[in-house]
């Protein structure tokens, strides 16, 4: 299942067609650390948008206006004590003071600074960023255990279980029968309590995936105790680390490689539906202009894109039709409307997708969009 960005398609449905300032500031630690480089990125953005009001053609004045207010909004703003910079590898922000609209969204993963004037926001690279599934993690031993989730370069701990567990005493006068019957009950009683903390976390918290931790006798003693929902989430495979002793960096370190394998497996099974529907009346489209014919029919329901693909095209602005090349006369064949040109029907697909509750899906580990021109759909119908 791909993941769709919930704030960006939040942000495509408020859409009304009036002027939206898009900013995205790169938070990037090793560039973008300190206040003065922030300052300076900021200053090169809000003066970049001013310069392209200036030169703005198809804005009425009242448009001009409010987009001023708007630059001169962010400007204060970014370069208040507002702003969530703290533990953000980018921030998107969209204004639009005709529109009541100004919406801050943290990124876990630095993305190009960039400012964008549209009618609509300009959502793909936050569609990009946020399509990392967010992941919950259990960590066990036999006397401790760690509950954490978020994205795997942000995990942030929900949980932590440090508790006496029988035989880290010596055994006294009891039998070694018992002595062990103790311990294996005390175990089981400590690892059924993390996973009723895994269960409760799930349930209160969107995750798409969990992944288990610890030694190998352990782990499957915890599994047995999680929710049939959780269960259907776990991760194959098992993160190897010494919960005694690393941190939240190893952890994260320890966790990327079930992440690269499960997106890896994520796609490929994409691509293997969309293989199996394309070219068969089955439920897959391939290429630019099969896929754009699915959008407009409304039939998408997972776009998938290589990230270098781009095409420019037009569509129209009372219908929302998506074309490749411009019909002779500059109006819609399917209602006369006049036409908007794209420069990047990348973004306009994206949009369209996600305004019919499609996912989109950013193919980067395997080649099979190539032969398809970078772009192709699995469909609902």
């Amino acid at each position: 299942m791909s993941v769709a960005a919930d704030p960006a398609r939040r942000l495509i449905e408020h859409r009304t067609g009036r002027p939206v300032i898009s900013l995205y500031l790169d938070l990037d630690r090793e560039r973008f650390a300190t206040a003065p480089t922030r300052s300076a990125q900021i200053r090169s953005l809000i003066d970049q948008a001013s310069r392209e009001l200036d030169a703005a053609n198809g804005l009425s004045h009242d448009e001009l206006v409010g987009l001023r207010n708007d630059l001169q909004r962010l400007d204060a703003y970014l370069n208040s004590r507002e702003p969530p910079f703290q533990g953000a590898g980018a921030l998107g922000v969209f204004c639009s003071g005709q529109d009541e609209l100004f919406e801050v969204i943290q990124l876990s993963r630095p993305v190009p600074g960039r400012v964008v004037i549209g009618r609509s926001p300009y959502v793909e690279p936050l569609v990009t960023a946020l399509q990392r599934r967010r992941w919950l993690v259990a960590l066990v031993s036999r006397r401790a255990g760690r509950v954490l989730g978020g994205a795997v370069d942000s995990l942030r701990e929900h949980a932590n279980f440090d508790e006496y567990v029988h035989g880290q005493h010596d055994q006294g006068g009891w039998s070694q029968a018992r002595y062990e019957r103790s311990i294996e009950k005390d175990t089981d009683d400590h690892l059924r309590r993390v996973a009723e903390g895994v269960n409760q976390r799930f349930r209160e918290e969107r995750f798409h995936r969990v992944a288990l931790g610890g030694p190998v006798e352990i782990v499957p003693r915890l599994e047995a105790f999680l929710s049939a929902e959780v269960k259907a989430c776990l991760a194959p495979g098992r993160i190897e680390v010494d919960l005694s002793s690393a941190g939240d960096e190893e952890i994260g370190h320890a966790l990327a490689q079930l992440v690269l394998d499960d997106e890896k497996q994520c796609e490929r099974e994409a691509l293997d539906r969309l293989a199996a529907g394309v070219g068969s009346g089955g439920r897959g489209v391939g290429g630019p202009e099969s896929t754009l014919e699915a959008l407009n029919e409304r039939r998408v329901q997972t776009l998938l894109l290589e990230p270098g693909f781009d095409r420019r095209g037009s569509r129209c602005q009372s219908c929302g039709l998506l074309m490749l090349e411009e019909p002779q006369g500059g109006r819609c064949p399917a209602d006369g409307g006049p036409l908007e040109a794209l420069e990047h029907m990348r973004e306009a697909a994206i949009e369209a997708t996600l305004a019919q509750g499609g996912d989109v899906m950013v193919v980067r580990h395997h080649p099979d969009l190539g032969p398809l021109q970078g772009i192709g759909a699995i469909l609902r119908f």
